[in-house]
């Protein structure tokens, strides 16, 4: 049976995982996994504008959590 994890799940309500690119579910901006700077929202976009985003390390941080926590 498969548990969700909370993080990863409220983290995927906003972005995509396409190979190697991030995409924002609301835009359909990208960005390179590899890139650590700051995520672009096109213009228009709820999230453009906004605080600074770096969707990659969030990822990174809740991969490194969930693997804490023995959950991976």
């Amino acid at each position: 049976m498969s548990v969700t994890y909370l993080p990863l799940k409220a983290w995927n309500k906003q972005w995509i995982l396409e190979g190697p690119r991030l995409l924002c579910r609301r835009c359909g901006a990208s960005q390179d996994l590899t890139d650590g700077s700051a995520f672009s929202h096109k213009r228009g976009c709820p999230l453009w504008g906004r605080q600074a985003q770096y969707p990659c390390a969030e990822l990174a941080e809740i991969m490194k959590q969930k693997i804490q926590a023995g959950l991976f």
